[in-house]
């Protein structure tokens, strides 16, 4: 839900605790992530663990002609160096996880996709509870997995998860 538009960078950075609020700045206009769902959160967690990642509680700092975006992914992964207590992300990870909730639009999904790829992320996952499938981006090109698959990126060395896992 978009909550003001027209925002630069700076304003949003300035918005108090906007980190704790689940909030992020897409084409200059703030939108507040919906309130996760039982599953939206049990999916993030399950995912997380395997990962040994967690939900980022910042932004992907805006670069180049995105000054006005900094999505927020539910998930986030680093290969190496993650972030420190109490940090931001101040680089893109390996990895951006969205879990769709109800409400979201496939158009709200391309433009965060576009943005992950220009800020650097090498692979973007569209978690879709609803249909228990998983979009994957990366290289240039889409995939999906459902039903019995496993889930697996070269983002992520000898990670390997069965959907059925995830969508237990």
């Amino acid at each position: 839900m978009a909550t003001a538009s027209g925002m630069t960078l700076d304003q949003f950075l300035a918005i108090p605790s906007f980190d704790e609020k689940r909030l992020e700045l897409i084409d200059g206009e703030v939108w507040e992530k919906p309130m996760p769902a039982w599953d939206h959160g049990r999916i993030a967690i399950v995912i997380g663990a395997a990962l040994n990642s967690a939900e980022p509680r910042a932004m992907i700092p805006a670069t180049g002609d995105f000054d006005e975006s900094t999505p927020l992914p539910d998930v986030a992964f680093y290969r190496d160096s993650p972030p420190g207590k109490g940090e931001w992300m101040t680089r893109p990870p390996h990895v951006a996880i969205e879990i769709l909730s109800p409400g979201q639009s496939r158009r709200e999904m391309r433009t965060k996709i576009a943005l992950y790829a220009a800020f650097g992320v090498e692979s973007v996952w569209i978690v879709d509870p609803e249909s228990e499938l998983v979009e994957v981006y990366e290289g240039g090109s889409r995939r999906i997995v459902s039903g019995d698959e496993t889930l697996a990126s070269p983002s992520v060395p000898g990670f390997a998860m069965n959907l059925r896992e995830i969508f237990a």
